[in-house]
């Protein structure tokens, strides 16, 4: 039993307890109290210690729309619209590379999310040419959970994607998912089959598991969804079998009134990306109107080829300043509704709301200590303004997943940093060299 004291807790509860001298019991893979630590202490006093050093523990960060496959793609893909963006470097990038890049892309965006914060994260789309095992293994070496989407078109084989899912979906002592990644009609030429969509619903249903996918991010998907199918977006989706509580759609930038309300009576989830669709200037995620409907809206990063960082804690504050600009009012996105994206929201998202998302009771022990202390982040005025729109990633000290230590004095355990990150640059230099176009910095020495 583990005993984590003298720490501010950020609970992100049913109520929204924040314990001042807080403290929290670690029994194995759950927490068992959450109180003051004077209390804990004296009902405890047989567990092992883990001073916090009045830090500030959250619950673990969910990044619900995070291509990890794409860190090794940093920094070349910038100033791109979303047409060549695709088109020219991500569709190479995903027919050409090997597995062995994308297994080193993986280690390093688990690294960097271990870094920040980020327990838990959603990868839309995992190739059948991947190799799910070697992913698997390296988002466990790191100590990170993985909730890795399985690409399915209407022209491949279901039933392989199927089996994959299926042998795969709790792996690593249920620290991985596996969910389908599911390929949606968005521009002319692409294939739309209307028998697909509900199949690949109704095997989701029978495994019990999730399907995710882009949605509705452009102006141009819209357009087309009008022009084509004569309806707007989320009416295509819900006639095909394409929404429900175990549907997570990306981005969702061009949607009216009449959709939000589709989706909120359908359960269906939403993930705001706000870097990644501000950097490409494709459209705002109408988070603010979602959350008033009543959709369950969670935070995502996309990739290191359009946003250039899985760092959650920045997330959240570009997340407030987006909305708020958007909506012409200060206050549109406060800074505790962005926590409220990035954890519990997070977790309705993955279907993980009953274990993950909030430090309760009973919950599995995914906790995350952030050093506030700092020339940045003082005075602490207000423990959750401070965190959202003062910290980052790099203020985080320790991290817990299923109560272990998987970070301690930002040093990762048993991770060999050097490594992950000498690994992730050879591949990317095979990546440069022989799938993406030429790329040349717009400065250089000389």
């Amino acid at each position: 039993m583990l005993l984590i004291t003298d720490v501010t807790v950020v609970t992100v509860d049913a109520t929204r307890r924040v314990i001042p001298d807080g403290a929290i019991v670690v029994d194995g893979a759950r927490i068992v109290a959450v109180d003051s630590a004077v209390a804990l202490r004296a009902r405890h006093p047989e567990a092992e210690v883990l001073q916090g050093a009045g830090m500030v523990a959250i619950p673990g960060l969910i990044d619900a729309h995070a291509h990890a496959d794409q860190s090794i793609l940093r920094g070349t893909t910038d100033n791109l619209p979303w047409i060549p963006f695709l088109d020219d470097w991500i569709e190479p990038y995903l027919r050409r590379r090997e597995p062995a890049d994308t297994v080193a892309a993986y280690r390093l965006a688990a690294l960097e999310m271990i870094k920040g914060g980020t327990t838990c994260f959603l990868s839309p789309n995992v190739d059948a040419t991947d190799d799910l095992g070697a992913l698997v293994d390296a988002t466990g070496d790191i100590g990170v959970r993985g909730v890795l989407a399985h690409w399915v078109t209407p022209d491949a084989d279901l039933d392989a994607a199927v089996e994959r899912v299926t042998r795969w979906h709790g792996a690593d002592d249920d620290r991985v998912q596996l969910w389908f990644g599911l390929m949606v009609p968005r521009r002319p030429g692409d294939v739309c089959a209307v028998d697909f969509y509900p199949a690949v619903a109704a095997r989701a249903a029978e495994i019990g598991t999730g399907i995710t996918y882009h949605f509705c991010s452009e102006i141009e998907d819209l357009e087309y969804y009008v022009d084509t199918f004569g309806v707007r977006p989320a009416m295509w989706a819900a006639g095909n079998g394409a929404l429900g509580s175990n549907v997570v759609l990306i981005n969702c930038c061009w949607m009216d009134d009449a959709e939000i309300a589709v989706l909120a009576e359908t359960g269906t989830h939403a993930v705001y990306s706000p870097s990644a669709t501000a950097k490409m200037a494709t459209g705002i995620t109408p988070a603010v109107a979602m959350l008033e409907a009543g959709v369950n809206v969670a935070l995502g990063t996309d990739g290191g080829a359009n946003n250039n960082s899985h760092d959650m804690i920045r997330e959240m504050k570009t997340a407030c300043l987006v909305q708020n600009s958007a909506v012409r009012h200060a206050g549109a996105l406060t800074a505790e509704a962005a926590l409220e994206l990035a954890t519990i929201g997070g977790a309705r998202a993955i279907g993980r709301a009953d274990d993950l998302g909030s430090i309760e009771t009973g919950k599995r022990a995914d906790i995350v200590l952030v050093d506030l202390q700092r020339p940045h982040t003082t005075p602490v005025n207000d423990v959750v303004s401070s965190l959202v729109f003062s910290a980052h990633g790099g203020d985080v000290d320790t991290v817990f997943v299923d109560g272990r230590v998987v970070m301690r004095n930002r040093e990762v355990v048993g991770v060999d940093e050097a490594t992950v990150m000498a690994d992730a640059g050879r591949a990317a230099a095979r990546v440069r060299a022989s799938v993406l176009p030429p790329h040349a910095p717009r400065w250089s020495g000389g």
